[in-house]
């Protein structure tokens, strides 16, 4: 995370797509949306579980990803 955040770019890879990001400060009125989302989700499994990824302590590590383009105009998908 920190090598993320200081570099301001990377590659991600998921769902088999690969693709090059720019990373951004999440917005911080977005933390509450993302954590009762995790909450609906996992919750059935204990607050062990979502407890690690929830509050103000995932919101230190949280950040947005931003495509960047790499490609010419009209190419590729994007994320």
């Amino acid at each position: 995370m920190v090598r993320a955040k200081a570099s301001g770019t990377g590659r991600i890879r998921a769902g088999g797509l690969e693709r090059d990001v720019t990373f951004a400060e999440a917005d911080p009125g977005a933390h509450a949306t993302i954590d009762a989302a995790y909450h609906a989700k996992y919750d059935r499994y204990g607050p062990a579980i979502v407890g690690s990824v929830v509050g103000k302590h995932a919101e230190a590590v949280t950040i947005r990803l931003l495509p960047r383009s790499n490609e010419a105009p009209g190419k590729g998908n994007g994320l």
